[in-house]
Protein backbone atom coordinates (compact mmCIF):
# COMPACT_ATOMS: atom_id res chain seq x y z
CA UNK A 1 0.00 0.00 0.00
CA UNK A 2 1.17 3.80 -0.89
CA UNK A 3 -0.49 6.82 0.23
CA UNK A 4 -3.73 4.54 0.70
CA UNK A 5 -3.37 2.79 -3.29
CA UNK A 6 -3.45 -0.72 -3.46
CA UNK A 7 -1.12 -1.74 -5.85
CA UNK A 8 -0.84 -5.26 -7.38
CA UNK A 9 2.13 -6.66 -9.54
CA UNK A 10 1.77 -8.63 -12.67
CA UNK A 11 4.24 -10.80 -13.65
CA UNK A 12 3.95 -12.68 -16.93
CA UNK A 13 5.87 -15.42 -17.66
CA UNK A 14 4.08 -17.41 -19.97
CA UNK A 15 6.53 -17.26 -22.66
CA UNK A 16 8.33 -20.56 -24.87
CA UNK A 17 11.71 -19.36 -24.30
CA UNK A 18 13.08 -20.60 -27.42
CA UNK A 19 16.45 -18.60 -27.37
CA UNK A 20 17.21 -20.34 -24.06
CA UNK A 21 17.44 -23.73 -26.01
CA UNK A 22 16.66 -25.38 -22.48
CA UNK A 23 14.93 -28.61 -24.10
CA UNK A 24 11.32 -27.57 -23.53
CA UNK A 25 11.55 -26.29 -19.97
CA UNK A 26 10.45 -22.88 -19.92
CA UNK A 27 13.17 -20.21 -18.83
CA UNK A 28 11.84 -19.33 -15.72
CA UNK A 29 12.01 -22.53 -13.90
CA UNK A 30 15.61 -22.78 -14.63
CA UNK A 31 17.55 -22.64 -11.39
CA UNK A 32 19.85 -19.57 -10.01
CA UNK A 33 21.53 -20.88 -6.88
CA UNK A 34 19.04 -22.98 -5.44
CA UNK A 35 15.64 -21.15 -6.73
CA UNK A 36 13.84 -20.70 -10.06
CA UNK A 37 14.39 -17.89 -11.83
CA UNK A 38 10.38 -17.10 -11.33
CA UNK A 39 10.47 -17.49 -7.51
CA UNK A 40 13.62 -14.98 -7.37
CA UNK A 41 11.49 -12.60 -9.58
CA UNK A 42 8.02 -13.44 -7.04
CA UNK A 43 10.58 -13.29 -4.16
CA UNK A 44 11.56 -9.44 -4.81
CA UNK A 45 7.74 -8.21 -5.10
CA UNK A 46 7.06 -10.44 -2.33
CA UNK A 47 8.86 -8.80 0.14
CA UNK A 48 8.29 -5.22 -1.27
CA UNK A 49 6.83 -2.69 1.22
CA UNK A 50 4.17 -1.35 -1.23
CA UNK A 51 3.34 -4.34 -3.16
CA UNK A 52 -0.12 -5.87 -1.85
CA UNK A 53 -1.01 -8.59 -4.55
CA UNK A 54 0.88 -10.80 -6.61
CA UNK A 55 -0.68 -12.00 -10.05
CA UNK A 56 1.47 -14.67 -11.96
CA UNK A 57 0.39 -15.29 -15.66
CA UNK A 58 2.02 -18.97 -16.86
CA UNK A 59 1.82 -21.46 -19.82
CA UNK A 60 -1.89 -22.88 -19.25
CA UNK A 61 -0.36 -26.14 -19.21
CA UNK A 62 1.74 -25.09 -16.34
CA UNK A 63 -0.20 -23.11 -13.71
CA UNK A 64 -1.28 -25.76 -11.36
CA UNK A 65 2.82 -26.98 -11.20
CA UNK A 66 2.90 -23.19 -10.27
CA UNK A 67 0.64 -22.81 -7.73
CA UNK A 68 1.61 -25.83 -6.05
CA UNK A 69 5.65 -26.31 -6.74
CA UNK A 70 6.73 -23.02 -7.64
CA UNK A 71 4.79 -20.44 -5.45
CA UNK A 72 2.41 -22.18 -3.20
CA UNK A 73 0.64 -19.45 -1.41
CA UNK A 74 2.15 -20.85 2.48
CA UNK A 75 5.55 -19.38 1.02
CA UNK A 76 4.31 -16.45 -1.08
CA UNK A 77 1.14 -15.09 0.35
CA UNK A 78 1.25 -11.71 -2.13
CA UNK A 79 1.17 -14.10 -4.85
CA UNK A 80 -2.37 -15.00 -4.83
CA UNK A 81 -3.34 -15.88 -8.53
CA UNK A 82 -1.62 -17.74 -10.74
CA UNK A 83 -3.46 -17.70 -14.42
CA UNK A 84 -3.02 -19.10 -18.00
CA UNK A 85 -1.23 -16.80 -20.23
CA UNK A 86 -1.81 -15.57 -24.07
CA UNK A 87 -0.66 -16.12 -27.15
CA UNK A 88 1.07 -13.05 -26.96
CA UNK A 89 2.38 -11.61 -23.98
CA UNK A 90 -0.15 -8.48 -24.31
CA UNK A 91 -3.50 -10.92 -24.21
CA UNK A 92 -1.35 -12.48 -20.85
CA UNK A 93 -0.85 -8.57 -19.38
CA UNK A 94 -4.53 -7.74 -20.41
CA UNK A 95 -6.12 -10.79 -18.98
CA UNK A 96 -3.77 -10.36 -15.37
CA UNK A 97 -5.28 -6.70 -15.38
CA UNK A 98 -8.88 -8.37 -16.02
CA UNK A 99 -8.08 -9.85 -12.59
CA UNK A 100 -6.25 -6.77 -10.94
CA UNK A 101 -9.59 -4.64 -11.44
CA UNK A 102 -9.77 -3.33 -8.18
CA UNK A 103 -6.27 -2.01 -7.69
CA UNK A 104 -5.69 1.42 -8.32
CA UNK A 105 -1.63 0.67 -9.58
CA UNK A 106 -0.45 -1.95 -11.18
CA UNK A 107 3.56 -3.19 -12.23
CA UNK A 108 4.27 -5.15 -14.92
CA UNK A 109 7.39 -7.11 -14.77
CA UNK A 110 9.29 -9.71 -17.06
CA UNK A 111 9.44 -13.05 -14.79
CA UNK A 112 12.52 -13.64 -16.80
CA UNK A 113 13.83 -10.81 -14.46
CA UNK A 114 15.28 -12.11 -11.55
CA UNK A 115 17.77 -9.23 -10.28
CA UNK A 116 14.94 -6.04 -10.06
CA UNK A 117 15.61 -4.43 -6.70
CA UNK A 118 13.72 -2.64 -4.02
CA UNK A 119 14.50 0.89 -4.88
CA UNK A 120 13.71 0.43 -8.42
CA UNK A 121 10.32 -1.10 -7.49
CA UNK A 122 9.95 1.32 -4.65
CA UNK A 123 10.52 4.44 -7.58
CA UNK A 124 8.24 2.73 -9.75
CA UNK A 125 5.47 2.60 -7.45
CA UNK A 126 6.02 6.41 -6.22
CA UNK A 127 6.04 7.72 -10.19
CA UNK A 128 2.78 5.87 -11.34
CA UNK A 129 0.86 7.43 -8.12
CA UNK A 130 2.41 10.66 -9.17
CA UNK A 131 2.59 10.48 -12.99
CA UNK A 132 0.41 7.91 -13.89
CA UNK A 133 2.85 5.81 -16.21
CA UNK A 134 6.48 5.69 -15.87
CA UNK A 135 8.76 2.62 -17.08
CA UNK A 136 12.04 1.53 -15.66
CA UNK A 137 15.07 2.09 -18.05
CA UNK A 138 18.89 2.53 -18.30
CA UNK A 139 20.57 4.59 -20.53
CA UNK A 140 22.56 2.88 -23.48
CA UNK A 141 26.21 2.62 -23.41
CA UNK A 142 26.93 1.63 -26.92
CA UNK A 143 26.26 3.71 -30.47
CA UNK A 144 23.38 3.08 -32.08
CA UNK A 145 22.76 3.00 -35.61
CA UNK A 146 19.83 2.42 -37.39
CA UNK A 147 20.26 0.16 -40.61
CA UNK A 148 18.43 -0.70 -43.59
CA UNK A 149 19.33 -2.79 -46.82
CA UNK A 150 22.39 -4.18 -44.74
CA UNK A 151 23.84 -0.42 -44.43
CA UNK A 152 23.70 2.08 -41.78
CA UNK A 153 20.96 4.99 -42.70
CA UNK A 154 21.01 7.04 -39.38
CA UNK A 155 23.21 7.39 -35.89
CA UNK A 156 20.47 8.58 -33.26
CA UNK A 157 22.08 10.67 -31.06
CA UNK A 158 22.91 8.34 -27.85
CA UNK A 159 21.79 10.94 -25.40
CA UNK A 160 18.16 10.46 -26.25
CA UNK A 161 18.15 6.83 -25.94
CA UNK A 162 17.45 4.49 -23.35
CA UNK A 163 17.40 0.81 -22.76
CA UNK A 164 13.82 -0.47 -21.62
CA UNK A 165 13.73 -2.55 -18.31
CA UNK A 166 10.85 -3.56 -16.32
CA UNK A 167 9.15 -2.81 -13.89
CA UNK A 168 6.48 -0.95 -15.86
CA UNK A 169 3.93 0.55 -13.74
CA UNK A 170 0.31 2.53 -14.19
CA UNK A 171 -3.17 3.75 -13.22
CA UNK A 172 -4.79 0.39 -13.23
CA UNK A 173 -8.14 1.38 -14.98
CA UNK A 174 -6.34 3.38 -17.32
CA UNK A 175 -3.40 1.28 -19.09
CA UNK A 176 -6.41 -1.48 -19.20
CA UNK A 177 -8.33 0.77 -21.05
CA UNK A 178 -5.67 1.91 -23.19
CA UNK A 179 -4.33 -1.82 -24.53
CA UNK A 180 -8.14 -2.17 -24.79
CA UNK A 181 -8.94 0.46 -27.16
CA UNK A 182 -5.62 -0.05 -28.93
CA UNK A 183 -5.71 -3.63 -29.91
CA UNK A 184 -9.62 -3.09 -30.79
CA UNK A 185 -7.74 -0.21 -33.31
CA UNK A 186 -5.09 -3.27 -34.48
CA UNK A 187 -1.96 -1.62 -32.36
CA UNK A 188 0.04 -4.76 -30.95
CA UNK A 189 2.30 -3.16 -28.95
CA UNK A 190 5.69 -4.27 -27.39
CA UNK A 191 5.14 -3.74 -24.06
CA UNK A 192 2.89 -1.93 -21.52
CA UNK A 193 3.70 1.79 -22.11
CA UNK A 194 3.72 1.58 -26.09
CA UNK A 195 -0.30 0.97 -25.61
CA UNK A 196 -0.57 4.25 -23.52
CA UNK A 197 1.98 6.05 -25.78
CA UNK A 198 -0.21 4.83 -28.71
CA UNK A 199 -3.52 6.72 -26.58
CA UNK A 200 -1.08 10.15 -26.13
CA UNK A 201 0.14 9.63 -22.34
CA UNK A 202 3.37 10.78 -21.29
CA UNK A 203 5.29 7.66 -19.75
CA UNK A 204 7.75 8.77 -17.92
CA UNK A 205 11.95 7.43 -17.07
CA UNK A 206 12.77 5.67 -13.78
CA UNK A 207 16.25 4.56 -13.36
CA UNK A 208 16.69 1.11 -13.47
CA UNK A 209 20.15 -0.79 -12.53
CA UNK A 210 22.35 -2.32 -15.19
CA UNK A 211 21.93 -5.55 -13.64
CA UNK A 212 18.13 -5.99 -13.94
CA UNK A 213 19.11 -8.26 -16.79
CA UNK A 214 16.37 -10.27 -18.62
CA UNK A 215 17.37 -14.16 -18.69
CA UNK A 216 16.89 -14.48 -21.78
CA UNK A 217 19.78 -16.91 -23.20
CA UNK A 218 22.20 -19.69 -21.56
CA UNK A 219 24.66 -16.95 -21.41
CA UNK A 220 22.14 -14.80 -19.40
CA UNK A 221 21.59 -17.48 -17.01
CA UNK A 222 25.30 -17.35 -16.26
CA UNK A 223 25.58 -13.40 -15.48
CA UNK A 224 22.75 -13.71 -13.71
CA UNK A 225 24.15 -16.41 -11.29
CA UNK A 226 27.12 -14.18 -10.87
CA UNK A 227 25.08 -11.14 -9.74
CA UNK A 228 23.60 -12.61 -7.45
CA UNK A 229 26.33 -14.20 -5.93
CA UNK A 230 27.84 -11.11 -5.56
CA UNK A 231 24.47 -9.62 -4.20
CA UNK A 232 24.43 -11.85 -1.97
CA UNK A 233 28.45 -11.51 -0.58
CA UNK A 234 27.65 -8.37 -0.43
CA UNK A 235 24.34 -8.72 1.93
CA UNK A 236 25.97 -10.73 4.40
Amino acid sequence: MYNNRFITAIIPAAGSGKRMNAGGVSKVYLKLLGKTVLQWTVEAFEINQYVDRIIVAVRPEEVEYCRSEIIPKEKYPKADTVIPGGSERYDTVLEALKCAGDSDLVLVHDGARPLVDQETIDQCVKAAAREGCCIAAVPVKDTIKTVEGGAVSATPDRRTLYAVHTPQAFTCREIRADMEKGLAEGFHGTDEASFAEKQGKKVFIVDSKYDNIKVTTSDDLIVAEALLKKRIEKQE
